[in-house]
């Protein structure tokens, strides 16, 4: 039986009681004034606070703040904000409630936070913002400065996005030399930069160039890679360890793994036809001792099997979307000899030649590591290859089957169930075009002792389904399409 849903613990229920008690206080004091503003209220709630910072350790804070969207505060969000902050604030991360507080508000209680680690103005960050804490908080590390967005009617277009952080903002940026971790927008072109504040190419790699530490750049929709690439400037050797690059070439591979010398995490996409094997090959010629690394639109060939050989040692996560019928069963072999520390795969291929003959023997000490397993999309016998797979390990903990025609599978499900294969599973995702049954879903959840996430299409009987979980107190998240 998938586990039973757990009651709170008493630390769970001492903080949920602790934010709605302040919450109660906050709102006592805004019901004082007739029309409550944040200035008159202010120092009932410093008051407030105080009395808090000498009953509750300094600590506490955090997860205070962390947790104050479990008790939603109706009032004023700058009031139970000021209550639940405390100047050595390590962890702060902002909810939706934040968004229409004053940038005014930010910069007077941001200048307080001198030990900040961790912090997300997603959505309300801007230049001035960003100012305030290059000068107060040295000691970050990870920060989300996605910009604040204001609309701008327009007399001759649609209405206009106007972001608030651009390059100045990103030169305040260079001055927290302990950060790892940055998440901001993507860069704009100069037709953007004259509507109104947008960060460019050239100001990314200004930034990332300045910060000694930096290990990972998050931004949306952005080709960190070729941005690197396309440099003018001679940059690195970087500290990134995690880079996407779409449309590629050898020479941009090469160059790339030059300036980011500590890379282990690599994505790659979007290539053209004749650069694929020269970039498999830069990559096994290189120093680099990757330990994720997703290729899309690749094909399994000899370049491929040979950097296997070289580099399969240091993968411990790999996906690949193989798109030419290049797939067999001895090329899926020769992955597992090569890379026997692999706890995650991902293998999207429409290979008509990833057949498992009948009286098939499965080589031994090959996937036994794997941990997470994703698989699709077509062409394949879904029973015989999952089976392999499932073969090879018993401590698969989430498997992610996709494919691209409608196909009954309660009997490979079954099949695997007695087997006792799935019986570590604490995730389970079903493509919508896998016809399962009712009862075969129950017995999923009933044989499945790690079972938590679990997503299939039974929409008909999902009452029924969430009933029996109910009425069996079960922590499982079921959903459905």
């Amino acid at each position: 039986m998938a586990p039973h849903r757990q009651p709170s613990s008493l630390f769970q229920m001492c903080i949920e009681s602790s934010i709605s008690l302040i919450n109660v206080a906050c709102q006592s004091i805004e019901k004082q004034y007739p029309e409550p503003k944040f200035r008159h209220c202010e120092q009932e709630v410093y008051e407030l606070k105080c009395q808090l910072m000498t009953l509750l350790p300094a600590r506490l804070f955090d997860v205070l703040c962390s947790k104050r969207t479990c008790r939603l505060y109706r009032g004023d969000p700058r009031i139970q904000l000021h209550a639940l902050t405390h100047p050595n604030l390590t962890y702060f991360r902002k909810c939706e409630t934040d968004n229409a507080i004053s940038q005014s508000f930010w910069i007077s209680t941001l200048s307080t936070f001198k030990r900040l680690v961790v912090l997300d103005l997603r959505f309300i960050c801007t230049d001035e913002i960003l100012e305030v804490i290059s000068q107060n908080c040295p000691l970050l590390e990870d920060i989300n400065i996605v910009s604040k967005v204001d609309v701008c009617k327009s007399l001759f277009n649609a209405s206009v996005l106007i972001r608030n952080v651009s390059d100045a903002g990103l030169c305040f940026v260079t001055n927290l030399k302990h950060l790892r971790i940055l998440s901001m927008d993507p860069p704009r072109n100069e037709r953007a930069n004259r509507i109104g504040r947008c960060v460019s190419q050239a100001g990314i790699i200004m930034c990332i160039s300045k910060l000694p530490y930096l290990e990972e750049l998050r931004i949306e929709s952005c080709d960190i890679g070729s941005t690197l690439i396309s440099s003018t400037i001679d940059i690195g050797p970087l500290s990134l360890r995690k880079i996407n690059c779409h449309f590629a070439s050898a020479d941009g591979i090469r160059k790339l793994l030059k300036i980011c010398p500590f890379l282990r995490e690599l994505s790659i996409t979007h290539l053209s036809e004749f650069s694929k094997d020269l970039i498999l090959e830069q990559i096994c010629m290189s120093e680099a001792r990757l330990y994720r690394l997703d290729l899309s639109f690749f094909s399994y060939t000899e370049s491929m099997q040979q950097l296997f050989s070289v580099k399969g040692s240091y993968l411990t996560h790999f996906s690949l979307w193989e798109i030419d019928h290049s797939m067999t069963l001895d090329a899926i072999i020769c992955l597992g000899r090569c890379c026997p520390n692999l706890n995650t795969l991902c293998l999207m291929t429409q290979s008509n030649s990833l057949v498992i003959p009948k009286y098939f023997q499965r080589p031994g000490k090959i996937f036994s590591e794997l941990r997470n397993l994703t698989i699709g999309n077509d062409h394949f016998c879904m029973h015989d290859i999952l089976t392999f797979f499932l073969e090879c390990t018993y401590n698969m903990q989430k498997l992610v089957l996709k494919y691209q025609r409608q196909t009954r599978i309660d009997e490979t499900l079954l099949h695997l169930l007695e087997k006792g294969h799935l019986r570590n599973l604490n995730s389970l995702w079903l493509d919508c075009t896998f016809v399962v049954s009712k009862n075969v879903v129950k017995k999923i959840i009933q044989m499945c002792d790690k079972l938590q996430v679990f997503t299939v299409d039974i929409v008909v009987e999902m009452m029924e389904i969430i009933q029996y979980i109910k009425d069996n107190n079960l922590d499982l998240r079921f959903g459905t399409y």
